[in-house]
């Protein structure tokens, strides 16, 4: 197979669907354990509106950390991608995030104010990190849903009313249905994981994104993309 034809690795299922599911994960664990959002900005701007309406400026202030930091990291990211010069570089961009969620359970009596902040930052590296991936040939939203959702009603519509259906039609239908689908079942999981293991629930975003970097490590090397895929 010519390198031309080959899906980069960010650019696979498997990715969307890992990334998908950590989008749901963090989030619905942040809001749990901080009464905040570090990876859907969006509705922490909603969020801070109600807190106002309710005089509750402590979840209030932790926002403001949350998009604060977020932007940082979203920044460092563009830095990080501009001196890339091998495809590992997107490894090192996920540490800050590995770190952050694998340290989060083993060192208490930390201001949770701090912890949204780590969270928030490296979040918004792994967020420029995957910016303009695709899901094979359509690009996706990382780590949030509602644009997925739209695309997955979209071409569901189109490939049921059209009557020259075509197979790439249903693939991308089911595509989108993937990335939404491990985003709610990563949402269920931090529920579910959360109400047992409280704070420590976290080390689910640490297993995913190991998981994600020795899937890319793998592909990197297996088709030899270390200079081609910067």
């Amino acid at each position: 197979m010519r390198r031309d034809d080959i899906i980069m690795p960010q650019d696979g299922r498997k990715m969307a669907v890992l990334l998908g599911f950590i989008g749901g994960f963090i989030d619905v664990y942040s809001h749990m354990q901080f009464h905040s959002l570090v990876a859907t900005q969006t509705g922490n701007i909603i969020l801070m509106v109600a807190n106002l309406g309710q005089n509750d400026f402590h979840f209030f202030i932790t926002k403001l950390f949350s998009i604060f930091f977020f932007s940082i990291g979203f920044l460092v990211g563009i830095v990080i991608k501009e001196r890339a010069v091998t495809a590992f570089w997107r490894l090192y961009a996920l540490c800050p995030l590995l770190l952050s969620t694998m340290f989060i359970p083993f060192v208490e009596n930390v201001n949770h104010n701090i912890w949204v902040a780590l969270l928030a930052f490296s979040t918004g590296i792994l967020m420029l990190t995957f910016s303009g991936s695709r899901i094979e040939s359509e690009p996706y939203t990382i780590l949030m849903t509602s644009g997925n959702y739209r695309k997955m009603l979209q071409f569901w519509y189109e490939y049921i009313v059209n009557r020259q259906r075509t197979a790439m039609q249903k693939r991308r239908a089911i595509n989108y249905s993937l990335v939404v689908l491990a985003f709610i079942v990563g949402a269920l999981v931090a529920a579910i994981v959360y109400d047992i293991f409280a704070y420590r629930a976290i080390l689910g975003v640490t297993i995913t994104l190991l998981i994600i970097m020795i899937h890319y490590t793998i592909e990197i090397i297996k088709n030899d993309l270390t200079l081609h895929n910067v």
